[in-house]
């Protein structure tokens, strides 16, 4: 217990700097990959704190990789940190909250891991909100080091067990001969004809695809004028499941589905995938009981991750299927859904100072147990092994 009040205590110690943080972030929004004041502040403080800091990770300007080594042998922690807004509606999804509490846990675990052994890093992630950094990140090797990767995101609720999509996008293209539609039908061959034809066949889907996965998609070309018959048309889908491989059947079957249409329309067919997959959050259930001890000794109230919190997609995903972590949520303000004005308001003022606090103390008190407990974390390996083999998931 003494480790844990002394991380605690830090965090007190820090709210200042972390408050400045969260607050600059939050005043001046910065958009996928353009995150340059932030990710300087975030590895500002850092840095100030005595982390050996890089930037411009992984090929990508806005990443940052702060690390502190104890030089003894033990666990690497990495707690992750996000600072995009939401195009549009400024930091509504709270990532400034969520940057702050990454860099206080990380300061706060430096402050005792020199006795306990291991490392601990804190990761500045752009470009969550549709960029796909953390996919980039984990594909270029970024993370490769980390034994556990831990990232609190703000919400109405505290909840520790999360769940999300695996969702992947795709942009479906169809490619015909254009004609007068008065004068010379004949001499045309509709491009909009498949894409009118497979949304008809993608609704017929839905009752044998149930609550399984869904396909959701938009004409984005249609046409250009009413006479003339279409040569190119255009739709874009998403597609999603709770199960990345029941999802990847769907995205086949989709695709299958449109090479089908083009033969029987006598069109030409194209697809390419929209940016990077997000897959299915994974917790590792042994990370999300220890967090819940320390949520409820600082007086939170943990709530049963409940449809009703929303239900999105996150690169974090991607993160947990690779190395055993989580995704959880610390309580801003009850009831504000994220994604509004509200939410965004409430994110920038003393209702987010506080859940920085609660969720840097949690994250932190958490580090601590895997650090000190090594039945622990022999015990959350052994979950995340067998989390792979349950999901049929292979190296």
């Amino acid at each position: 217990m003494e480790n844990k009040k002394i991380v605690q205590d830090k965090v007190k110690e820090l709210m200042p700097d972390l408050i400045a943080l969260s607050d600059k972030i939050w005043n001046e929004p910065e958009y996928n990959f353009k995150e340059y004041k932030a990710s300087k502040e975030f590895a500002d403080v850092l840095e100030g704190y005595g982390f050996q800091v890089e930037k411009g990770i992984a090929g990508l300007e806005t990443a940052v990789k702060a690390t502190y080594t104890s030089g003894k042998s033990g666990p690497h922690i990495g707690f992750f940190g996000e600072y995009d807004a939401v195009p549009g509606m400024g930091h509504s999804c709270g990532h400034n909250l969520m940057a702050a509490m990454a860099v206080g846990a990380g300061i706060a675990v430096k402050e005792v891991i020199d006795r306990l052994g291991g490392t601990v890093s804190v990761f500045g992630t752009p470009a969550e909100e549709g960029g796909g950094g953390k996919v980039i990140m984990l594909e270029r090797g970024a993370f490769d080091e980390l034994d556990i990767a831990m990232i609190l995101h703000s919400a109405n609720e505290t909840v520790v067990n999360d769940i999300s999509y695996s969702r992947t996008d795709v942009i479906v293209d169809f490619f015909g001969i254009t004609a007068h539609g008065a004068t010379w039908p004949e001499e045309g061959i509709s491009a909009l004809t498949p894409v009118l034809e497979l949304f008809n066949l993608i609704n017929a889907m839905r009752v044998e695809i149930a609550g399984r996965g869904t396909i959701l998609g938009v004409i984005t070309k249609g046409g250009e004028e009413p006479i003339y018959i279409p040569d190119h048309c255009q739709a874009k889908f998403t597609v999603r499941s709770f199960d990345m491989k029941y999802k990847f059947e769907l995205l086949e079957r989709l695709i299958g589905t449109c090479e089908g249409l083009a033969a029987i329309t006598k069109t030409r067919f194209e697809h390419k995938i929209d940016g990077y997959s997000y897959e299915d959050i994974r917790n590792n259930p042994v990370i999300e009981d220890l967090l819940k001890e320390n949520f409820e000794s600082l007086g939170e109230v943990v709530a049963p991750r409940r449809r009703e919190l929303g239900i999105g997609c996150t690169d974090m995903g991607n993160v947990t299927h690779k190395i055993p972590g989580l995704q959880s949520y610390v309580q801003v303000v009850p009831a504000l859904r994220g994604h509004t004005v509200e939410f965004e308001e409430a994110v920038g003022g003393p209702h987010g100072h506080k859940a920085i606090e609660i969720g840097a103390k949690a994250l932190a008190m958490t580090g601590i147990d895997i650090l000190e407990d090594k039945e622990a974390y022999k015990k959350i390996k052994e979950t995340f092994e067998d989390m792979k083999k349950s999901f049929g998931w292979e190296e």
